[in-house]
């Protein structure tokens, strides 16, 4: 047994633990804003904007403080406990804007344990084994979303009434699941260099710029974060829409959009074992080329589908996909990363990326707005879907020219079984 697989169990558990509190109320916020608070295409646009870029406008700062301390653990601990904290005045909200503010100011202050998470992997899991670790990961997280859905789902059924009132449980039962999240993470024990505080003070500043030098110099890491940057502008693009084709296109209910998370979520658990020792033996390039021309079905099955029943349907792919994703994204950029700047560089990664989708989402947000003003709900939404299908398959493409990073691939000797 290897000296770090207590440590993994732990992580195993918070993942679960995470995901429990963020399967309860996450896919129903988007819908809550449309349906309670009457947010438009471009308030959503503003709410999808803002999230991506506060979640990933401090990882910079978090993830370089986390590499020169040494420390993942404190951050985890207490973004976890941030975010926890603030689902209760979500309840208390009276307009989309107000709600906006309140999930930016959640993602920014939480944004402190992304770079930390990513890297603690980094530090424990070794190359070879990254992508069925992260997809074991993976894997119980997405157990602990899916139990959390079907239950919020059921609970909001049950209880009727306004979309605030159907709410009401599923955040409380999301505050205390975050509140124990994080404390698991104390069993994980790490050194600390008692000298290391005052070296901070001396260097800091200089060395969170030494992070931009840095990535320059790594071509494979500048590679992905272009492909990532185009593709992920145009997959934000089509996110403003989704809760207002599923609530007033689709005429969802809340239990229909739980089970469209649900079928995906599922499907994810089924492949996800498989894609993980998949990524660890043909690569992790291959999978990223699979997952995004996946992905340029989704706005059009969102701009397409008759009835929110097909779009589940449909969803069964997408939740395959995603353990795709799930076993690549994450181990490509580890993959990429010098060790001793994981956490730093996981940072400037999804920086990156939160900066591009804050103006992909506003972007469609907008767009929207102004399709629909002239064509209508359903043609104008569907216009903007399809320019973000059009951008997502260009994005696609571009991840042909990335270097394939697994060492030492045995494609002949992987069993591809979903049982093995």
């Amino acid at each position: 047994m290897s000296k770090n697989d207590g440590k993994l169990k732990v992580v195993y558990i918070r993942s679960v633990a995470n995901a429990l509190g963020a399967g309860m109320i996450n896919p129903f916020v988007g819908p809550y804003a449309v349906k309670e608070l009457g947010a438009s295409s471009s308030e959503m646009g503003w709410f999808q904007s803002m999230s991506n870029l506060s979640n990933n406008v401090m990882q910079v700062f978090w993830g370089r403080l986390s590499d020169k301390l040494g420390r993942r653990v404190p951050f985890i601990v207490f973004g976890g406990l941030i975010v926890a904290l603030l689902w209760l005045p979500m309840l208390f909200v009276k307009t989309a804007s107000q709600l906006v503010i309140l999930i930016s100011l959640q993602a920014l202050l939480g944004s402190m344990a992304v770079p930390a998470w990513t890297a603690l992997i980094g530090d424990l899991v070794p190359s070879s084994r990254l992508g069925r670790i992260n997809a074991t990961v993976n894997l119980w997280a997405s157990v602990g979303s899916i139990l959390a859905t079907i239950a919020s789902g059921a609970i909001m059924t049950a209880i009727g009434g306004s979309v605030r009132e159907q709410i009401v449980i599923p955040i409380i039962v999301a505050t205390a699941c975050g509140l124990l999240s994080p404390l698991v993470m104390f069993y994980v024990r790490e050194k600390v260099d008692k000298n290391v505080c005052e070296e901070v003070k001396k260097s800091f500043r200089k060395d969170l710029f030494d992070v931009f030098r840095v990535a320059e110099k790594s071509l494979d890491f500048i590679k992905y974060c272009t492909c990532s940057a185009i593709f992920n502008f145009f997959m934000s693009i089509a996110w403003p829409l989704f809760a207002i084709t599923q609530v007033k296109v689709l005429k969802a209910s809340m239990l229909e959009i739980a089970l469209l998370s649900v079928v995906q979520g599922l499907f994810t658990i089924i492949f996800i074992g498989w894609a993980g020792r998949l990524a660890d033996a043909v690569g992790r390039k291959p999978l990223l080329i699979f997952v995004r021309f996946s992905y340029v079905s989704v706005p059009l099955a969102y701009a397409f589908s008759p009835n929110i029943h097909v779009l589940t349907a449909i969803g069964a792919f997408w939740g395959a996909a995603a353990a795709f994703e799930q076993a690549s994204v994450t181990t490509y950029l580890l993959d990429v990363s010098p060790e001793m700047h994981r956490g730093s560089f996981a940072a400037f990664y999804n920086l990156l990326i939160g900066t591009v989708t804050f103006f992909g989402s506003l972007i469609g947000g907008y767009l929207s707005d102004l399709t629909v003003s002239v064509y209508g709900l359903v043609l104008g939404l569907q216009i903007v879907y399809t320019v973000s299908a059009v951008g997502r398959f260009i994005g696609a493409t571009t991840y042909f020219r990335l270097r394939e990073t697994l060492q030492n691939r045995k494609p002949k000797m992987f069993k591809l079984s979903l049982l093995s």
